[in-house]
């Protein structure tokens, strides 16, 4: 059995910062009168909801799958002080595959339902010479229908390094470390938030986080209440499988480019609703035993999707 003793590493460091961070709040504001301009503590709400129905497509081995899945985003953010925040984020996501012309991947029954609850703590440090370090660890279920709870947890960080190069430009880079079901997984990816002008920029879309690396996007912003963006990401993800399948605790495995166009618009100030499609390519299925040898994977064609997120703060 692997042990489980990194999460608890990632979580202590975690709580060692919000202390850390809690402490420069404090002896911030008890300096003397005038040392210094004491920071106001601010809490921010943040919500988005995501379903996405990936259209029918061919299996390299015979048959047809698509996909529905939901997407759901939860993020508590504490700006503890000028330099500190710390934050909770939830997430749940929910997938629903359906597989025909087929029975199942190298004599394995496929899934049915696949769920993905987790919950991450990032924590933020902004230094005096403007660089923004951050980590956020995350623990995380991946399983389909039947799929054993401790056999299904995913546990990491996503670290990351960026600074203020120019007042339209902060640039830095990150890694994420995940065990993803006794498989560890490192992945570099950039970080990178450039106002090129009044109407174009380039931006990280996504959360970081087990699924994989944070994407890239072009934005045009034609009115103050119009986005156009175009971008791409890849994407990989892991779960245990039905305890009472042929092979009991087995492991499935997603991964595929996704390039995608979008549309949003602000819905007041504090609201907005994007649409967005695009294409799923050069995807893979594929399926583990519990103890990580590959028994068989499949090719997919390219595979249209569309979806939209609604999401606001508060």
């Amino acid at each position: 059995m692997r042990c489980p003793c990194p999460i608890f590493v990632l979580l202590g460091v975690s709580t060692i910062l919000t202390v850390m961070a809690v402490a420069a709040s404090a002896h911030a504001q008890s300096g003397e009168p005038g040392s210094a301009i004491p920071d106001i503590p601010k809490t921010r709400f943040s919500f988005s909801y995501t379903p996405v129905y990936q259209f029918e497509t061919d299996l390299d081995i015979g048959g047809e799958f698509d996909v529905e899945r939901h997407f759901f985003r939860l993020d508590v953010t504490r700006l503890v002080n000028r330099q500190w925040a710390v934050g909770l984020g939830l997430s749940f996501d929910y997938e629903r595959w359906n597989f025909s012309g087929i029975d199942g991947l190298a004599g394995i029954d496929l899934w049915d339902e696949i769920v993905r609850p987790g919950i991450s703590l990032p924590i933020a440090y902004t230094t005096d010479n403007q660089w923004r370090l951050m980590i956020i660890p995350s623990v995380e279920f991946s399983g389909a229908s039947g799929a054993e709870t401790k056999e299904a947890l995913s546990y990491g960080a996503v670290i990351s390094a960026m600074r203020a190069v120019g007042p339209n430009l902060k640039i830095g880079v990150g890694a994420g470390v995940f065990d993803r079901l006794d498989e560890w997984e490192t992945f570099p990816f950039l970080a990178l938030d450039w106002k090129i002008d009044d109407r174009f920029k380039i931006s990280n879309p996504f959360r970081a986080g087990i699924a994989g690396p944070a994407g890239l996007e072009l934005v045009y912003t034609p009115t103050d209440r119009l986005e156009l963006g175009l971008g791409g990401a890849f994407r990989s993800y892991r779960f245990r499988l039905d305890d009472s399948s042929t092979v009991p605790d087995g492991i499935g495995e997603m991964e595929f480019w996704a390039a995608f166009l979008r549309i949003g618009w602000r819905l007041g100030e504090s609201y907005r609703l994007d649409i967005n499609g695009g294409v799923c390519i050069d995807g893979k299925i594929s399926i583990d035993d519990e103890d990580g040898n590959d028994l068989g994977e499949t090719g997919t064609d390219t595979a249209p999707f569309v979806g939209m997120t609604f999401k606001g703060r508060f």
